[in-house]
C-alpha cells in the first residue's frame, strides 16, 4: 500500500508541476474562461454568494440558503431541508431521529450518491452495514449552505452515480469587528417535543474566524417507547492567511439515545398493551428497515445509544491559474444497542466503534490552454475500527477538462481510476459460530484481501439554450463499493 500511496503522490506533484508554470498566460485568460456557462461540476466548499435568496436552481444543481430556507416544522437535520427539494426524497420511518432514514435523488438511493460535509466524504461514515449515511449524525445548527448536483457526469465526485450532496458548514467571519452574532432559539412541538440551540459566529484582527453551535433535542415520540434526546456541539476556527488562503479546524460531536418502538398489541400478552399508545402488530412490522425496532418489549431496556466525534482540518488556497485544496479527516464512533424481546430476555449489543479516516488533495480550475479548465486530484480513505483500522482501503485519483467550445457549448470530460480493498474470506466459509471456533491458523486459511481496480471515464456535452433551460448528452462508467 505504501508503493500505491508513493504513486498517488508522484502524480498529483506532476500534475501541479505542470499547472504552475501556465499562471501568466491563465491570468490572460481567466476572464473569457469566467464568462462561460456555470460549471455544474465544482463542489464549492468556500460560502455560496446567494445574498438574500433562500434557493437558486438550475437545471443540475440546486443551493439552498439555510438561513434564509423557510419552511413548515421543524427543521433541525439536513435531511429536513432535502425533502423540500423536487427531486429528492426522503424516506423517514418515524418522527424521531433514525440512522435508517434515506435519501434519493432521481429514484436512485445512498448507495448511489455521495455526501459531502465541507468536500469530505460522508458516505461509509456513520454506520457499518447496508445504510450508508446516517443523517442522526448531521444537525443543520452550524450549517450554512447545502448544494445538491443531479446525474453522474463529474469526475469530481467519487462513487456518485446519481449526484452528491455537498453540506458546507459556517467557518466564521474574516473581520476586525468583536461583537459576534449571536442567536438562541427554543421550540416546543407535539408529543414532548422540544429544541434548544444557541449559535455564535465572528472573528478578530481580520486573521481568525470562529463559528459555533449548541443544540439539545429531545421528546417522547409518537409510539411507545419511542423518545428520543440528541446533543450536538458544532465548531469551526478558521486562520485566514496572508496568502488569501484558508486554514480551517472542524469538530462535531453528536450523542444521540433513542428508543426502540416495543410491540403494543392487546391480543399478546407479551408486550403488556398500553391504550394510550397506538397499537403495533409484531406480524406487521419491517425488521428490515427498523432493525431491532420490530423485536422490542416493554418491560426491560429497548433502544440505542450512539456517540460520534468528527475531526477535520481543511486547507484552501488560491494557487497560480487554480485553487489548491487539501482535507485531512477522522470520523469516530461508538453505537450501544439494547433490546427486550418476547421471552423476557434482555439483549445487550454494547460498544460497537467504527473509526473512519482519510486524506484528499485537489487542483481544480488550472488553465492551461485557452478556454480549457482543468482539474486533478485524489483521495485515501480506510473504514474499520481500532482493531482493525483498514478493513476497508478506497484510493482514487481523478483528471478532468471543462472544454468551453462555444459560449453556449461545453465538454466535460475526463477519466477516475479506484483502487478497493477489503478484508474477505474465500469460498466455503463454514459461518461465524464454526469460524470463531477454530485455531487463529485455520481461519487465516479462509481470510484473504480483496482487491478491485477500476478506471471510471465520463463525458458530458452541455448545450445552454437559456439560464433556465440546457440540453445534455453524456455518457459514464462508474465504479459502486460491494
Amino acid at each position: 500500500m505504501k508503493f500505491i500511496q508513493l504513486r498517488f503522490a508522484l502524480l498529483l506533484a506532476a500534475g501541479l508541476f505542470f499547472c504552475l508554470p501556465a499562471q501568466a498566460q491563465a491570468k490572460e485568460n481567466k476572464t473569457s474562461v469566467q464568462q462561460a456557462p456555470y460549471r455544474l461540476d465544482r463542489v464549492i466548499v468556500r460560502s455560496h454568494p446567494m445574498g438574500e435568496k433562500a434557493m437558486e436552481v438550475t437545471p443540475d444543481v440546486t443551493v439552498i440558503n439555510v438561513d434564509k430556507f423557510e419552511k413548515a416544522g421543524r427543521i433541525h437535520h439536513v435531511q429536513d431541508l432535502l425533502n423540500e427539494i423536487p427531486g429528492l426524497d426522503v424516506m423517514q420511518s418515524n418522527i424521531t431521529p433514525s440512522p435508517s432514514e434515506q435519501v434519493y435523488i432521481r429514484g436512485l438511493d445512498q448507495s448511489r450518491i455521495q455526501i459531502f460535509l465541507d468536500g469530505k466524504p460522508m458516505r461509509l461514515m456513520g454506520r457499518m452495514g447496508y445504510y450508508k449515511i446516517d443523517w442522526t449524525t448531521m444537525p443543520i445548527d452550524n450549517v450554512e449552505s447545502i448544494e445538491i448536483i443531479r446525474g453522474s457526469h463529474s469526475l469530481l465526485y467519487p462513487f456518485s452515480m446519481g449526484g452528491a450532496i455537498n453540506i458546507i458548514t459556517k467557518k466564521g467571519k474574516q473581520t476586525d469587528d468583536l461583537k459576534p452574532d449571536i442567536a438562541v432559539a427554543t421550540e416546543f412541538g407535539t408529543y414532548g417535543a422540544e429544541s434548544h440551540s444557541a449559535n455564535i459566529e465572528g472573528g478578530f484582527s481580520n486573521a481568525i474566524g470562529y463559528a459555533l453551535a449548541l443544540a439539545d433535542r429531545s421528546g417522547d415520540g409518537y409510539l411507545r417507547n419511542n423518545d428520543y434526546n440528541t446533543t450536538s456541539f458544532n465548531s469551526r476556527i478558521s486562520l485566514f492567511l496572508p496568502t488569501h488562503g484558508t486554514l480551517t479546524a472542524g469538530w462535531d460531536y453528536v450523542d444521540n439515545q433513542t428508543g426502540y418502538a416495543v410491540i403494543n398489541d392487546p391480543d399478546d400478552p407479551a408486550s403488556n398493551y398500553d391504550p394510550d399508545y397506538p397499537v403495533v402488530r409484531a406480524d406487521e412490522i419491517d425488521t428490515f428497515t427498523h432493525d431491532y425496532e420490530g423485536k422490542a418489549y416493554a418491560g426491560g431496556d429497548s433502544y440505542w445509544e450512539k456517540t460520534t466525534n468528527e475531526y477535520s482540518l481543511l486547507f484552501e488556497q488560491p494557487l497560480g491559474p487554480g485553487d489548491l485544496e487539501a482535507q485531512i479527516y477522522q470520523h469516530q464512533s461508538e453505537r450501544d444497542r439494547f433490546y427486550y424481546n418476547a421471552s423476557g430476555e434482555q439483549n445487550k449489543q454494547p460498544g460497537t466503534e467504527e473509526l473512519n479516516t482519510g486524506v484528499y488533495i485537489k487542483y481544480l480550475d488550472c488553465d492551461l490552454a485557452q478556454n480549457h479548465s482543468f482539474s486533478i486530484g485524489g483521495e485515501y480513505r480506510a473504514q474499520g475500527d481500532d482493531d482493525n483500522e483498514d478493513f476497508y482501503e478506497i484510493l482514487s485519483a481523478y483528471f478532468q477538462d471543462a472544454w468551453t467550445i462555444s459560449p453556449a457549448l461545453t465538454l466535460t470530460w475526463g477519466t477516475r481510476y479506484y483502487e478497493f480493498r477489503s478484508d474477505a474470506y474465500q469460498a466455503g466459509f463454514p459461518g461465524w459460530g464454526i469460524f470463531y471456533q477454530l485455531s487463529p491458523e485455520e481461519q487465516a486459511k479462509y481470510e484473504y484481501r480483496r482487491v478491485e481496480k477500476e478506471w471510471c471515464p465520463k463525458a458530458r456535452l452541455n448545450y445552454e439554450l437559456n439560464p433556465d433551460l440546457s440540453l445534455y448528452a453524456s455518457v459514464s462508467r462508474e465504479m459502486r463499493t460491494p
